[in-house]
């Protein structure tokens, strides 16, 4: 009986001890949060952004005409991504392995969907800028660039998530994608 007890007190310990270092390992290898960034390196919130340029009533109306279509051609291509995306996932799950032609083909639809909407986002951004003022001009790209730093893994800049855009209507000049609050 004696013998038994002292087993389970030493398989006890070992437990104890391989938590005790298996806590310590996870801890040494954890990544340290980076640390907190400057207020000028944060980028500024949507709204603050077309504040701080200082739009004119003129280049406000023409934003506002230009937003509508925009985000109407965005929506839509982000749709037909989601369905041929689905489609993709569709051929992959498949009981029998699909042929590669026809997933390589998906993938193919999908990179051509994805260079639309890349192309209509850059057209828009510089339809937008045909209508800002250098010094204008020069504060959309500097916010745009701490906006989308974190993708590009630029050091010392934004790496938070992204804020959502504001939807149409909410904002004079520039909005959002509808839905995206």
């Amino acid at each position: 009986m004696k013998r038994n007890w002292l087993l389970y007190l030493v398989i006890f310990s070992l437990a104890l001890n391989l938590g005790t270092i298996g806590t310590l390992v996870y801890m040494r290898w954890q990544t340290p949060p980076p640390p907190p960034l400057p207020p000028e390196a944060t980028p500024l919130p949507f709204r603050q952004m077309l504040s701080e340029l200082k739009l004119d009533p003129q280049q406000r109306q023409v934003f506002k005409s230009l937003a509508p279509d925009h985000w109407r051609k965005v929506r839509e291509l982000q749709q037909e991504l989601a369905q041929q995306r689905q489609e993709l996932f569709a051929l992959i799950k498949q009981e029998n392995l699909p042929d590669w032609p026809p997933v390589q083909s998906k993938i193919r639809e999908i990179g051509s969907l994805q260079l639309r909407l890349e192309e209509e986002k850059v057209q828009h951004l510089l339809d937008v800028q045909k209508n800002l003022t250098p010094e204008q001009r020069r504060l959309l790209v500097t916010n745009l660039e701490r906006r989308l730093s974190h993708f590009w893994g630029k050091p010392g800049r934004h790496r938070g998530p992204m804020r959502p855009m504001r939807q149409p209507g909410q904002d004079p000049g520039l909005s959002g994608p509808p839905g995206a609050r």
